[in-house]
């Protein structure tokens, strides 16, 4: 009985110090977690600007060419490239149902939709993908909400050097950040593809938002391998005078995409 009395306490003692452990645990995985849903939620959210503008400079295949890229959110994006910072000599336009591309050397345009693009069932692309793209957001393609979107994805354990993976689960795409608001890269691998979008030169924009400067895009299949690294300057966030859709002139002529691309040899 007098063992007892020492050995009670001590199981008391031992069964405390396992609840708090257990507690303590609880309460850090909940913490993670929450934080993990922040990180999602600043990453997913808009940026804090409606409207972007910079000027561009391409390395297409090792091809050099200036240009210019405007954005306007949920409504329009545009890209184009100029021969010596004079002529434009091709525009694209991704809008929220169609892509444009235009020739004007050749006076040429076509109009097609997502569907229409090559691996789009694979990527999910549509002009919300391509918008969270570009402005350096993460993206669940489909997801109709918010909720939706978070639902979709899958944060993976911290990596040593402290950068966090985020999977989604829908598409397979993987979105690399360094745990601080910023998206580092997106890669995806399909059957025949695969896809990978970096981010770099990160600078402040209205106030602490940050965004890249620069961008390398890799794209390999079965058939053929595009590399394009493109470099902005000159950004601005204030609103601007510019038509979501370039109108098109008598002159122009509206072919399909596959030749307009042999007209301009891409």
């Amino acid at each position: 009985m007098r063992a007892l009395r020492y050995i009670l306490p001590l199981l008391t003692a031992a069964l405390l110090l396992s609840s708090c452990r257990t507690i303590s645990t609880a309460r850090k995985e909940k913490d993670r977690q929450e934080e993990s849903d922040r990180l999602v939620h600043t990453l997913m959210e808009a940026p804090p600007v409606n409207e972007l503008t910079a000027s561009l400079s391409f390395n297409l295949q090792g091809t050099k060419v200036s240009g210019q890229l405007r954005m306007r959110r949920g409504r329009s994006i545009q890209i184009s490239a100029s021969m010596l910072g004079l002529m434009e000599v091709a525009r694209i336009e991704f809008l929220p149902d169609m892509v444009v591309v235009m020739d004007r050397v050749h006076n040429l345009y076509s109009v097609c939709h997502y569907a229409d693009i090559p691996y789009r069932n694979e990527l999910g692309l549509d002009f919300e993908v391509v918008q969270a793209l570009l402005w350096n957001r993460i993206f669940s393609p489909g997801s109709e909400s918010m909720n939706d979107a978070v639902s979709n994805l899958r944060l993976q354990p911290v990596a040593q050097d402290g950068t966090i993976s985020i999977k989604d689960k829908e598409y397979g795409y993987t979105f690399l950040t360094d745990g601080k608001s910023r998206l580092d890269a997106v890669s995806k691998t399909g059957s025949t593809f695969r896809f990978n979008m970096k981010y770099t030169d990160f600078t402040a924009l209205s106030g602490k938002w940050q965004f890249p400067l620069g961008l390398s895009i890799d794209v390999i299949t079965t058939k053929v391998d595009v590399n394009a690294a493109i470099k902005m300057s000159s950004v601005q966030t204030d609103n601007k005078n510019w038509s979501d859709r370039t109108p098109v002139t008598r002159r122009m002529k509206q072919v399909t995409l596959d030749e307009l691309l042999d007209n301009l040899n891409l």
